[in-house]
């Protein structure tokens, strides 16, 4: 599956001209969430579409193409591992920190943590050259997907102030495979804990 898609979204990739550093006056960090907090509140994005899905985002790029790439190349990526890392961490808070009793776990965000594990496995085995561009992509997905999806306020709270009553990752595993939705792949990716090293390379 890591080489059967080949989509209007690898022109970013394959021509390095969209590549583009900020500016020295230009928005820039090291922080995926602080970069998804910005575009949360960034007019341009507004109204664009009235539901969401990934039918917008052929439209999203054909309408707003610079203010995502903007943001694409706004990640300064100075310290790959730590900051592979967090991008992970950013994958569970767009899908966790989302969330609401109003508020279905967004489906589509379950991709950008399960693609985010996906090029954990990769990466040790992809050569160096191509880890950059790889995770580059990746971040490429999430920018178009959180704004597809309309931009959810991501709810660190819900995370970070969860309170665990003495659960641990023994736990997460027992309900993840011995749980009434364990045959269920998308229940199980989601669920499960990912464990070893992380490999990126500048």
């Amino acid at each position: 599956m890591t080489t059967c898609f080949y989509n209007f979204l690898h022109k970013y990739l394959d021509d390095p001209s969209y590549t583009k550093k900020p500016s020295r006056d230009g928005f820039k960090s090291s922080s995926p969430l602080e970069i998804l907090q910005k575009i949360g509140k960034d007019t341009r994005f507004d109204g664009l579409f009235d539901e969401q899905g990934s039918d917008n985002i052929v439209p999203l790029f054909e309408k707003r193409e610079a203010a995502v790439l903007e943001y694409w190349n706004a990640w300064d990526i100075s310290n790959p591992k730590k900051q592979f890392e967090d991008s992970q961490k950013a994958a569970v808070a767009l899908l966790v920190g989302t969330h609401s009793s109003e508020r279905k776990y967004d489906f589509f965000m379950v991709h950008l943590l399960t693609t985010s594990h996906a090029i954990r496995v990769l990466l040790p085995i992809v050569p160096a050259k191509w880890q950059m561009p790889l995770v580059r992509q990746w971040w490429l997905f999430v920018v178009a997907v959180y704004i597809s999806q309309l931009r959810p306020t991501i709810e660190l709270h819900k995370i970070n102030q969860f309170e665990l009553e003495g659960r641990d990752w023994k736990y997460v595993e027992n309900k993840t495979l011995n749980s009434a939705r364990g045959l269920d792949a998308h229940f199980v990716k989601c669920r499960l804990p990912v464990k070893g090293p992380t490999h990126v390379q500048r």
